[in-house]
Formats: C-alpha cells, sequence, structure tokens
C-alpha cells in the first residue's frame, strides 16, 4: 500500500512522518518524531527504511548503536540532524559531542548547520574525519562568508552547502573554487544553493571546478544565458546523501 502512495503523501504513524513511496519504487523514508520506541525503530531499520533523526527527538548513544546495527543489517539508513549546540558535558536526554562522533563512526550520516548555531571549525572537521572512519560523510550547511577552513573540511571528504551572493559580472572567490575541486575530488561536492539572481560566468566557474548548482529561482526565459546552465546542472545532481532529507532547503 504504502508503495502506491505519492511522495509527497505524509502519512502519521506511531510518533512517525512517513513522506511515503512513489510508483517509481524510491526507498521509504520516515521522521523520527521521538515518540516512537527503539524497538519500534529497530524493527524499521530492519525493514530497510531510511530514519530521519535529530537532537529533537531524544534518542541516546545507546539507542543509535541499536539501529545503525539493524540498518547494517537490514539494509537501510540513519541520519541525524543536529539542531543544538555540540556540547562535552549536556544535560540528560541531549547528545554529546562524543556521542556524535562515535554515531558518525558507527555509520549514522550526521548532518548540522551554523546558521543559528555558532560552530567551531575544529569540531567540524573532527566530525567530518569521523564520519569518514565510519564509511559516511558528514553533511554541513554554511551561511555567511567564505572560511578558509571549508577547504579542509572539504579535503575529509564532506558534502558543503553554501548560497554565495554572486551578483552580475562577478566572480566567485578562488577559495570557493578550490573548496568545491577539493571536495569532488574527495567523492563528495559543494553544493551551490542558487536563491537570488546571481552571475552566470560566476556559476558556470563554479560548475566546471566540480560544484553542483540547485536553482531555487523561477526557470529562466528561454532566451536567458542561464537557461543552459539551468539545463545542465539539473542533469548533474548530487547523491541523495548529500542533503538532509530535502535537497530543496538550505538549512
Amino acid at each position: 500500500m504504502l508503495g502506491m502512495l505519492s511522495a509527497a503523501l505524509i502519512l502519521r504513524h506511531g510518533g512517525w512522518d512517513i513522506p511515503g513511496r512513489g510508483a517509481s519504487g524510491a526507498r521509504l523514508r520516515l521522521i523520527d518524531s521521538g515518540r516512537a520506541t527503539t524497538l519500534e525503530a529497530e524493527r524499521l531499520c530492519l525493514a530497510g527504511v531510511d530514519v530521519f533523526t535529530s537532537d529533537k527527538a531524544g534518542r541516546t548513544l545507546a539507542d543509535w548503536i541499536i539501529l545503525a546495527k539493524a540498518a547494517e543489517k537490514g539494509g537501510g539508513s540513519v541520519a541525524h540532524f543536529q539542531h543544538g549546540p555540540l556540547i562535552s558535558s549536556p544535560p540528560a536526554g541531549v547528545p554529546s559531542f562524543e556521542d556524535l562522533k562515535e554515531a558518525a563512526r558507527l555509520g549514522i550520516r550526521i548532518y548540522l548547520s551554523d546558521k543559528t548555531e555558532k560552530r567551531l571549525a575544529d569540531e567540524i572537521i573532527v566530525l567530518a574525519e569521523a564520519s569518514r572512519d565510519g564509511g559516511r560523510r558528514l553533511g554541513f550547511y554554511h551561511h555567511g562568508p567564505e572560511e578558509p577552513w571549508l577547504l579542509e573540511l572539504a579535503r575529509r571528504g564532506a558534502w558543503i552547502h553554501v548560497s554565495p551572493d554572486l551578483p552580475a559580472a562577478s566572480a566567485p572567490s578562488p577559495l570557493l573554487l578550490e573548496v568545491a575541486s577539493e571536495a569532488a575530488a574527495r567523492g563528495a561536492g559543494l553544493v551551490v544553493h542558487v536563491e537570488q539572481a546571481a552571475s552566470e560566468t560566476a556559476l558556470e566557474d563554479l560548475r566546471e571546478a566540480g560544484a553542483y548548482l540547485l536553482f531555487r529561482t523561477p526557470p529562466s526565459d528561454y532566451r536567458s544565458p542561464l537557461r543552459p546552465l539551468e539545463e545542465k546542472a539539473a542533469r548533474r545532481l548530487p547523491d541523495s546523501t548529500a542533503s538532509y532529507l530535502y535537497s530543496e532547503f538550505m538549512r
């Protein structure tokens, strides 16, 4: 029955949001709200479901160990988004920085953003290394000016999301081009969210350096010089694991 549902349909089931599978047979994905028991979550992982959890769900390291083993056995996966700060000694029910590192080493995909929480470069790089040790890649959403340490993150095979300001006649910074090149060389990539009018030349330079372009602007007129670039970008999309749940959002 679930396989017949539209991909846009959301069901409620035992404390989970379930984006249903479409006719194409895409994998079933479930959003952990924290109300389901660990046993229920384990069974879903054993059934090959992709589970998306976060620090808001209140899962512990012990839960993650169970889910990671179940996902490995059942062919599913577990992804975690860290909304809150990275803390060494957090209150009960909140994952610590050490917990996140261990989860990454277990093969759980870790994602986080610096939109609302200040992140330390060293900590992000450590998480990227732990993710690589676990056979996964860190997903990081960077807001604000480009930082030199993003290059080190790229060299550790992380997926890096940015939304740079590239007005007409501007060029991408040499740093951003190098981040795109290094991330691509490590099997991941720089994902550029194009959310406003941007320089066609700058975007093409980034694409040629290895970046993935996700256009969030209305489609250009067929006479626009951006139209061919939009079409090329649509034919080359990042891996589904580059983003947490949906590629459309710059979190």
